[in-house]
């Protein structure tokens, strides 16, 4: 079981974005999968996606673009320091 968080969102937020404001709030971050696909390291992210999992200095998290939402989902075991990663991350697909 995992622990969601679900924000709204105007348009799919841009990856690179995303990325860049988490390496200025000290959370620097790399993607492992988009669409379920592995992803080389440096690669740029497309513009479209709906399902991505993020690497962070915490741990693993899930993007999920519904619609106007993004759901992002930790494991049910996260502790402080990964919620705190995924609250940082909402905070900036929802701006």
């Amino acid at each position: 079981m995992g622990l969601t968080h679900s924000v709204t969102v105007r348009a799919a937020p841009d990856l690179c974005a995303l990325l860049d404001g988490l390496e200025r709030a000290g959370l620097p971050s790399a993607l492992l999968m988009i669409d379920n696909q592995l992803v080389a390291p440096g690669a740029p992210p497309p513009a479209v996606w709906r399902d991505v999992r993020l690497k962070t200095p915490a741990g693993t998290i899930a993007l999920k673009l519904d619609g106007g939402r993004v759901h992002l989902t930790v494991f049910g075991n996260a502790d402080g320091a990964l919620l705190a990663a995924r609250d940082q991350i909402a905070l900036l697909v929802s701006e």
